[in-house]
This record gives C-alpha cells, structure tokens and sequence, in this order.
C-alpha cells in the first residue's frame, strides 16, 4: 500500500450533520484504501462536531473545528493544501458521498497519464433522501448541448479552458474530481475566499492551465442538491456579480483576443433581466469582491462592445423589449 500514491481527502464542513455520516463512511469504505482524511468544519451550529467526533475516535483522522465561522468553504481548500501529505487531493463536499471505486478508477486513471493534472467523472444528483432526482448527462445534454461527455476522454487543459470552462464549470461538482497536489497547491489563490458560489469553477480553471484533464464518464458520485446547498443560498446579486469575475478571470487565462470578451458575456447579460436583484445591487455586490477587478472588468467589457462587429447592444435591448412586452401581457391578462 505504501508504494501506491497517497490521497488527501478534505471534508470541507458546515452544518450538514444530517449528511455527514454517509459522506465520512463512504470515504472510509473506499475500495483504494492509501487516503488520509481531514476534516474542517467551519464552527457548525448543529449536531455535527458530534458526529465527526464519534469517527474520529476511532479512525485515524485529522479534525480542525473553527471556533469563528469563515463564511467560505475556501478556507478550509487553503488549510487543507498546507497540511495535505498525499500524491492527489479529493474535495469531499460535506452533503456528498462517493461510489466505492471512485478513488480505485480515479487513481489508476490519474496513474496511466502522467501528465494530466484532474480527473472528474459522472454523478448521480439526489434529494436530501438520497433519491436520485438527476444526472450529469442532464446538464452536460441540456446546459452544453454536447454529446463529447458520452465517451471517455483526455484533453490538453489550455484548450478546454479557452473552448469550453471560460464559459461555465465543466466539472459539475469538487466531488467527483482528483486534483494532482502539486498543481492544486499552485492554482491555489486566497482571492477565491472572496467567493461563496463559482470559487470551484474558477478554481479548475485555473488547474487547467497546468496539464491535461480526464473525464470518464462512469457515474461514480452523488451530488446532492437541497434547500441548504449554497447555490441556492446565495442571493441574486452575489450570484450575478460572482459569475461575472469568474468569467472575466478565465478569460484573461485564455489569451483570446479583447473584443472577444462580449463574446463570452453575452449569457450573463441576458441573465441580469431575469434576476430580481437591481442594477445597483450588482454594482455594490461586485465593488464588495474585489473594486479593482470590477474596473476592469467594466473597461474591458465596453472596450469589447465597442470594437465588436456584432451589434450585441441591440440584440440586449430588443431582448429586454419583449420581457417588458411579456410582464406586462401578464399582468393585463
């Protein structure tokens, strides 16, 4: 066991104690059994510092319980990259768990290709009863709209980056990834504890630039999508602004050229009209994360506008026309 390579599994916690068990168990119950496991929880106000004791009596497992909540799971990714010993690190979202050969097929692919820097996998989604509800074919069919998830396969990180994560997370969640230490420790920045929604999607941005990336499409995770989830936390403004930097982020990771960068935002624009938050709402929630890249995010964003051919101004405008022409069709009807 000693020759094969160390995984560092982190269970970044925060009152999932309802969930808990089922994530620790089936980390522990690996078939690959060469894992260290640290948890952190972030000062949960629930039963879970309970639960997490009574494993870590008789486990060998490293607890950290924050005594003053850090209000980002990013925190605990920091703390985790310092104290990791292992070869890989596998972020183990608290309300997720794992099918048991997960880290046997993630490990032996990670392995056979040297050079790839992540792993990540299909994943079951279920309700906070572990009924599932959902699959990452379902978002890979409807959100994409491509079929290049349906098979297996390795691509240079750099032109997944540029093709494809500089438009939105291509990884559907932490769970279902491995991540080379090295290169995590690298990609790492403390700018991500700005974030409480598309840190992750940032973050594997990042890893991409250093390597290649592996898919494999056996479903070998459960996401778990509930009330609690902090995407359904964050509120609208947060979210919109969040989603702006990411993109501004990883689009400057891209070396694409400048006018392209409308390009690349065009979603988000048409997004802000269905959001209840307010122009001004965005702007505070923006200036909040980071005032400086909220400058230049706007220059490049007008800059972008300006210098390019197609008229997305007018395609935003007559959008926004029929929502308003839609609302108030609505409310005369």
């Amino acid at each position: 066991m000693k020759s094969q390579p160390k995984v560092t599994a982190l269970i970044p916690s925060y009152n999932h104690g309802r969930f808990i068990k089922t994530r620790i168990e089936s980390i522990l119950n690996q078939s690959y059994q060469n894992v260290e496991l640290i948890i952190i929880d972030d000062c949960s106000t629930d039963d879970s510092d309970d639960i997490i004791r009574s494993y870590v009596n008789t486990n060998n497992i490293t607890y950290i319980r924050n005594e003053i909540n850090t209000g980002t799971p990013f925190s605990a990714w920091e703390r985790a990259a310092k104290l990791a010993t292992g070869d890989y690190i596998w972020i183990c979202e608290s309300d997720d768990f794992a099918a048991v050969d997960f880290l046997e097929t993630a490990v032996s692919q990670m392995i056979n290709a040297p050079e790839a820097v992540l792993f990540y996998c299909n994943s079951w989604v279920v309700d906070e009863n572990d009924v599932v509800i959902g699959h990452t074919d379902d978002y890979f069919h409807n959100t994409w709209e491509e079929t290049r998830w349906d098979k297996d396969f390795m691509v240079d990180g750099r032109e997944e980056l540029a093709k494809y994560q500089v438009r939105g997370q291509t990884v559907p969640n932490m769970s279902s990834s491995l991540i080379r230490t090295d290169t995590f420790r690298t990609a790492y920045d403390s700018f991500l504890k700005r974030f409480k929604l598309t840190g992750d999607w940032l973050f594997i941005g990042w890893v991409f630039k250093y390597g290649k990336v592996i898919f494999c499409k056996k479903t070998l995770s459960n996401f778990r999508k509930h009330e609690m989830t902090a995407r359904v936390r964050v509120k609208s403004a947060q979210s919109q602004a969040e989603f702006i930097l990411t993109k501004y982020l990883l689009f400057l990771e891209t070396k694409l050229p400048q006018k392209d960068f409308v390009k690349v935002m065009k979603t988000d624009a048409v997004r802000f009209l269905y959001e209840p938050a307010s122009f001004c709402d965005l702007i505070k929630a923006l200036l909040y994360i980071s005032p400086t890249k909220t400058l230049k995010v706007s220059i490049l964003f007008v800059f972008s506008l300006l210098i390019n051919p197609d008229d997305y101004m007018q395609r935003y405008i007559n959008r926004y026309k029929s929502i308003i022409k839609a609302d108030r069709g609505q409310q005369n009807g």
